[in-house]
């Protein structure tokens, strides 16, 4: 079986343990060529394609001509960036897989919205705008603040928060792309994460975030989340919206990961932020591997394939696990720890430059260190996920200006 695999992620030497069955082909960003490897990289694959550009149109003309030249019988991905590229790459082709617009419902936040909003999934108000006009009108009807963002966008970079009207009115939309507008949600933001098909959802566990992901990418927040225990009430209520969600948008027929997020609203309901058929970001693969055995990158991959997947059961996870990605900060780094002594801390890395001055945070997913670390189920998550950032805000020195 030959798989054309588009990669920007940092899983390359695994892929041979995880698709023994396959001829492999890759083509990725050069950046992803990260050890350590089983075998030279050009080895460990039957081609290996490199580009420095991997948002550029040469990878789309690569892709036709690796289909081509190579007889591919699968495109597979891992990031959101290919997932319509790749099904725009099958249509072209005639392979199997996820449909444009299958992808387009789970890239497009207004028809991923919309298509939810028909089957009764509750959904912030929104609307599609061309220009600061509309964006006004926008606001007009539905008040303030007022969430702006490119309509396929990704952690959180180019979202706007417009708390009055001034700033409405001083918002320039470029012309260049398609600009979502909704109103504003003031709620804990939820995550499920897991694996679906055939417009069901297999397996997924429920999580909270500490911060929202906007606030990480604009403020600097840390980006810290936590497993919700299955006694949680709130755990059954975010599987049964998901459920909802993947119901209510065109069926992946193979299994694939999944990324949904929700507003957890003051009055106890849920609204849907949105859903990505891809795996999560941050550490959400390797808590996932940790608390069912299962890795999403590996699973999502052999579902692309069509290849067998081992999927936990409903019930099954061994222990709940968290996470914290911490972000940069404006201003130069003083000090960072060299462990996390919190009792309960699995893995944690320190990879920012002590010395060094750095902008801020570029998108949610941005950070100097990273921390796994086990949730105990007989507790409440919150002050779990508050006392990592306690520890973490007491431990990294920054001199701002």
């Amino acid at each position: 079986m030959a798989l054309l695999l588009l990669n920007r992620r940092p899983i390359l030497p695994y892929l041979p343990a995880w698709l023994p069955e396959a001829s492999l082909i890759v083509l990725t960003a050069k950046s992803a060529l990260t050890g350590p490897w089983p075998c030279p990289p050009e080895e460990c694959f039957t081609r290996l394609v490199t580009v420095d550009d991997y948002a550029s149109a040469e990878v789309d003309e690569l892709i036709d001509t690796l289909c081509a030249d190579e007889d591919v019988e699968r495109v597979i991905t891992t990031a959101e960036i290919d997932v319509v590229r790749a099904a725009r790459a099958r249509e072209r082709h005639g392979l199997p897989g996820q449909t444009v617009a299958g992808a387009l419902a789970y890239r497009d936040k207004y028809r991923m919205k919309a298509l939810a909003a028909r089957q009764g999934v509750p959904v912030p108000p929104m609307a599609l705008v061309r220009d600061t006009g509309e964006l006004r009108s926008f606001a007009a009807v539905h008040g303030l603040p007022v969430v702006v963002k490119p309509a396929d966008g990704a952690g959180s970079v180019g979202v706007r928060v417009l708390r009055d009207h001034r700033a409405v009115g001083e918002c320039e939309l470029p012309g260049d792309g398609t600009w979502l507008a909704e109103r504003f949600v003031d709620g804990v933001v939820c995550h499920v994460d897991g694996l679906m098909a055939k417009g069901e959802v297999l397996h997924g566990i429920a999580s909270r975030y500490l911060h929202a992901n906007l606030d990480t990418a604009t403020h600097g927040a840390p980006s810290i989340s936590g497993m919700l225990t299955p006694s949680d009430p709130l755990a059954d209520r975010l599987a049964g919206a998901t459920a909802a969600v993947v119901a209510a948008l065109p069926a992946v027929e193979e299994v694939t990961a999944f990324h949904a997020e929700f507003f957890h609203m003051p009055d106890d309901g849920l609204l849907l932020c949105e859903i990505a058929c891809r795996p999560g970001g941050c550490g959400i693969v390797e808590a996932y591997e940790l608390a069912t055995g299962v890795n999403l990158y590996a699973a999502h991959l052999r579902g692309q394939a069509g290849l067998p997947v081992g999927v936990p059961d409903r019930d099954g996870a061994r222990s709940r696990y968290g996470w914290a990605w911490f972000p940069p900060r404006r201003g130069m780094l003083r000090h960072l720890p060299a462990a996390c002594p919190l009792p309960r801390a699995h893995r944690f890395a320190a990879y920012g430059v002590v010395g060094t001055s750095y902008q801020g945070p570029g998108s949610s997913t941005d950070s100097v260190a990273e921390l796994i670390f086990r949730v105990d189920g007989g507790e409440e998550v919150e002050p779990q996920l508050r006392a990592v950032e306690d520890w973490w805000s007491g431990e990294a020195l920054w001199e701002t200006g």
